[in-house]
């Protein structure tokens, strides 16, 4: 940002207006247009604090970004929660028990030697792929939801796909769900 040009084209590529750089540099609401007509020059503190503003101005922007993905609430309380235990319900019922059974189960104690915690890790990686590929909850909001890395959520996904034809379980409570989606 050299120039007023660099500046202006800094503005545009964030998709800010002039108006709220400014506000956001404290500056004087027309001082760009004195810099553009020659009345100020464009010095190094004023190209400083326009890029400082520039970047904060599309920091905030993230943030709110990443409140609407968990609604401004705890992770847990988020829409993408919500449709995670509506999933992890429907799967409950298909398989008979009750959706705090596999709440229950939590994915970081890892007791593989539990058949219990096995029969409900097995039905929570189900819910996660429904609510992923028919509710279209992301990944990592999943990850969040579930108190689970983003990683094993992936790793989840793929193998229900590829459990899924060898498995008469997830394949009848997968294709149930593809009937309520259907036509």
């Amino acid at each position: 940002m050299n120039c007023i040009a660099d500046i202006d084209a800094a503005i545009k590529a964030a998709g800010l207006s002039e108006d709220e750089v400014l506000r956001a540099a404290q500056m004087a609401p027309r001082y760009l247009y004195l810099i553009r007509t020659g009345r100020k020059p464009l010095t190094s503190k004023t190209t400083a604090r326009i890029k400082l503003a520039v970047s904060e101005l599309k920091r905030q922007r993230r943030m709110v970004e990443k409140e609407k993905a968990t609604d401004g609430k705890r992770p847990w309380e988020s829409r993408s929660a919500a449709q995670y235990r509506i999933a992890v319900s429907f799967v409950a019922l298909a398989a008979g028990v009750k959706p705090a059974f596999i709440l229950d189960a939590e994915p970081s104690r890892r007791a593989t030697a539990d058949p219990q915690w096995l029969r409900a890790a097995r039905l929570r990686r189900i819910a996660l792929y429904i609510a992923n590929q028919y509710l279209h909850v992301d990944q990592a909001d999943l990850a969040r939801a579930a108190s689970m890395s983003k990683a094993n959520v992936s790793i989840t996904m793929k193998q229900v796909e590829d459990d899924r034809q060898s498995d008469p379980e997830i394949e009848a409570i997968v294709t149930a769900v593809e009937g309520a989606f259907e036509g």
